[in-house]
């Protein structure tokens, strides 16, 4: 079980639960970085490249050094790291993903090609963040969602 945290206790829900418990990009064990704009949890590795494509893209915080605003909070919250990666790796392959081991330079290149260029997403539909903007459900591209586009269903 990871330790509490002292400096965000409102995310201890969050960091608990089992699909923020791996990397969203690269599925390294507990990590303790956050795009919080995106929603997502990622690790220490990733946490440069998503800072490398600037906070146009990528709002990079730490979970347990930074306090965090309450709209953080709130979009980390409600998207998560697998309502995010239904959404930006709908068209992906599974081979394409790296892994914790993999070099810097081939996670920087994944992340860039996912969040930047959008390569794996879904055309013409909105992304979990701005869904949640909307105030529409952001979950709607989740594995758990079989993969379907809820995003303007009833059934939230």
């Amino acid at each position: 079980m990871p330790p509490k945290n002292n400096v965000n206790p409102e995310l201890d829900p969050v960091i608990t639960d089992p699909a923020n418990r791996i990397c969203a990009d690269c599925d390294a064990k507990a990590p303790r970085w956050a795009s919080v704009n995106l929603g997502i949890l990622v690790c220490i590795d990733c946490s440069g490249a998503h800072r490398n494509l600037g906070t146009h893209i990528s709002v990079v915080k730490s979970v347990t050094l930074d306090k965090w605003q309450p709209k953080w909070i709130a979009t980390v919250s409600r998207i998560g790291n697998e309502a995010s990666n239904g959404f930006f790796e709908s068209r992906m392959d599974s081979s394409e993903k790296p892994r914790e081991g993999d070099s810097l330079e081939k996670k920087a290149a994944f992340i860039k090609k996912k969040y930047e260029m959008k390569a794996y997403t879904p055309r013409n539909k909105p992304s979990p963040s701005e869904l949640l903007a909307q105030g529409r459900d952001p979950d709607a591209y989740s594995r758990g969602g079989g993969g379907r586009d809820r995003s303007d269903s009833d059934d939230r």
